[in-house]
């Protein structure tokens, strides 16, 4: 599963923490956390473009706190 495959990578790499999932409305969130947005993607993105049930996705980085509402965002698709 897609999932395991994410936290799986995120641990091994120590670059942040895989937190979950969330499914409706014909779409699925995933949520991971890091102190460098891309050392995180770095190691998540060959995980993603290799998963079939990825195709279509995309993926946010952002650059600081969750609840830091003017924290820097960037969207990237594959």
């Amino acid at each position: 599963m897609l999932e395991d495959r994410l936290e799986q990578v995120v641990g091994n790499a120590s670059v942040g923490e895989f937190d979950g999932d969330e499914f409706g409305e014909g779409k699925c969130i995933l949520y991971m956390y890091g102190p460098d947005a891309e050392r995180l993607f770095v190691v998540i993105e060959p995980v993603l473009k290799s998963s079939p049930a990825a195709v279509g996705g995309y993926a946010i980085k952002r650059f600081g706190k969750a609840a830091d509402s003017s924290a820097r965002e960037v969207r990237v698709t594959w």
